[in-house]
């Protein structure tokens, strides 16, 4: 597990929201765990899953509330907009901001640290899990563990991310 930066202001930061990067996918949450048997499943021999793959009927509906899909925009800058966030995460956060771009709903400290999960699935490729917390909603009292994973329509470019998060309440 590493932090999201070396920085001196990314170390402060990460102190403050206790984000943690698992590359090796030690996931505690029978939910995430699901999420990622669910995912395994819908790829089958290929690298990742495509969005069209993602459909309810094909997921546990345990997973539903938990679930969360990000477009991924590169052209003309890289922007990521939330196209789905599931019930679970709007009643934890008190918000819904289904259909914004990330970079006009968090401010820049924010959005360095909850674009870590993202960036790092379009650098390697695959899944990744996160601990951390609802800081960014001002409630990082509760802690998360979520688990970020790959779509692609073409098979080789990252057009959109599935997470499943689960919040836990002290």
């Amino acid at each position: 597990m590493y932090l999201l930066r070396e920085s001196e202001n990314a170390r402060s930061f990460m102190d403050t929201i206790a984000l943690t990067v698992d590359p090796d996918l030690r996931v505690e949450s029978p939910i995430v765990g699901l999420a990622m048997d669910a995912w395994d499943r819908l790829r089958g021999t290929r690298a990742m899953p495509a969005p069209a793959d993602i459909d309810a009927v094909k997921l546990p509906v345990r997973l539903l509330p938990h679930l969360l899909l990000m477009d991924l925009e590169y052209q003309p800058a890289f922007r990521l907009r939330w196209r789905l966030i599931g019930t679970h995460i709007t009643s934890v956060v008190d918000r819904d901001m289904t259909g914004r771009y990330w970079d006009e709903i968090y401010d820049a400290r924010a959005f360095e640290a909850l674009t870590v999960g993202p960036l790092w699935v379009i650098e390697h490729r695959r899944p990744v899990r996160i601990l951390g917390t609802a800081h960014y909603a001002s409630k990082d009292y509760i802690r998360s563990e979520s688990v970020d994973m790959p779509l692609s329509s073409d098979g080789l470019t990252i057009d959109r991310i599935m997470t499943v998060t689960v919040y836990d309440a002290p």
